[in-house]
């Protein structure tokens, strides 16, 4: 049997006016050509009928102008799971995701959430050891006291920022299609090229010390060593990656879903699973050694030796991103707001300073619906 065709969803962005308190009437879907128009005001109400196996193309336009519009996230929120293998498409302007090959009833329905942004992609790296580093578009600032609570923002990169990796001790590592540049302690204050990844990146990890890991699709490759520029490409992983943690010393981290594999031994390459999580998976971070944490909605749990626990639910409904380990503890932020769990004993949350920078993101709560049957 072959695959539905494709439903491509249209979603309109008035640039110039939108604001928090009139995000649903300035944010509009549409439905291929022709198709059903949201109704402004009420994206809750939109509904897109979907089939088994179907692929959703989201693609974000501005209204006016040629103010540029980002797809930070799309995700379950609530109702039947129905989506997977959510991820970003070709473009700052597209996600993509397939539905379930499993047992729906008509009308089983799930709520969604895109979280959409003008001032480009947003993200995190770090550690509670060192403290958090967040970039915003072409913008990095790190955080290496949450004593004194200040951001310290860097000379500005060479590129529009797609995601980030590092420590505060080594620099940040961040990349954009398949470029890659570092910057190796921040007292350099200088982005370095290295040779471009073999494939456009969809997601990194590592730290400068001993090189970088990308992935794409199934495909993994890591350098270590920025000087010879050379990359390695290791057996493809067992499923279609949608996220990445580890590091070249404990090797990488893989999770599609609830499951999550590792490759401890670039000699031995072979993928091993490990314990499947009791959550889908939205972010993970974290190395092999240190343990890793993960987060789903809002439910947050930490990894050691292969055991998962949960630890006090996050504070955001809606958490865009994480970093840390299982043994310093992790780092979340939603918009421009941070929190950290330094203490797994004390199990609370504390906040730090906001970004250093206008995040201007917006989330909007559209509907899929399984199809009835004709």
């Amino acid at each position: 049997m072959s695959n539905p065709t494709p439903i491509n969803i249209t979603v309109t962005v008035d640039t110039d006016n939108i604001t928090e308190e009139n995000k649903n009437y300035a944010v509009v879907f549409s439905q291929g050509l022709g198709g059903p128009i949201e109704q402004p005001g009420h994206p809750e109400n939109y509904t897109s009928q979907v089939e088994k196996n179907q692929q959703i193309i989201w693609t974000a336009v501005p209204k006016t102008g040629n103010t540029e519009v980002f797809f930070q996230d799309v995700k379950h929120k609530s109702g039947k799971e129905i989506m997977q293998t959510i991820k970003r498409g070709d473009g700052h302007n597209v996600f993509t995701a397939k539905i379930k090959n499993g047992n729906f009833n008509p009308d089983d329905e799930e709520k969604y959430s895109i979280t959409i942004g003008l001032n480009g992609y947003e993200g995190i790296a770090g550690s509670n050891e060192n403290g958090p580093m967040v970039y915003l578009g072409k913008t990095v600032a790190y955080m290496d006291s949450y004593q004194d609570n200040v951001w310290h923002v860097v000379a500005e990169a060479p590129f529009e920022i797609e995601g980030i990796a590092g420590y505060n001790t080594s620099g940040a590592i961040i990349y954009s299609g398949n470029r890659v540049a570092y910057m190796n302690g921040f007292a350099s204050n200088q982005w370095v090229e290295i040779t471009p990844a073999p494939f456009p990146i969809q997601g990194i990890t590592g730290e400068n010390s001993r090189g970088v890991i990308v992935y794409n699709g199934s495909r993994v490759a890591y350098i270590d060593n920025y000087n010879q520029g050379i990359w390695v490409e290791v057996a493809n992983a067992p499923f279609d990656i949608e996220g990445i943690a580890g590091d070249n010393l404990g090797g990488p981290i893989v999770y599609a879903g609830n499951k999550v594999q590792c490759m401890m031994s670039y000699n031995d390459n072979r993928w091993q699973s490990m314990i499947d999580a009791p959550i889908e998976i939205e972010g993970m971070s974290g190395t092999y050694r240190n343990g890793t944490v993960i987060y789903g909605g809002n439910k947050v749990y930490r990894s050691n030796d292969g055991i998962w626990t949960a630890v006090a639910n996050a504070p955001y409904d809606n958490v865009e991103g994480i970093a840390g380990n299982s043994v310093r503890g992790p780092i979340i932020f939603s918009g421009p707001q941070l929190q950290y769990m330094s203490n797994y004993n004390e199990n609370a949350w504390h906040s730090v300073a906001a970004m250093p920078f206008s995040t201007r993101t917006f989330i909007i709560d559209p509907k899929l619906q399984i199809k009835k049957r004709d």
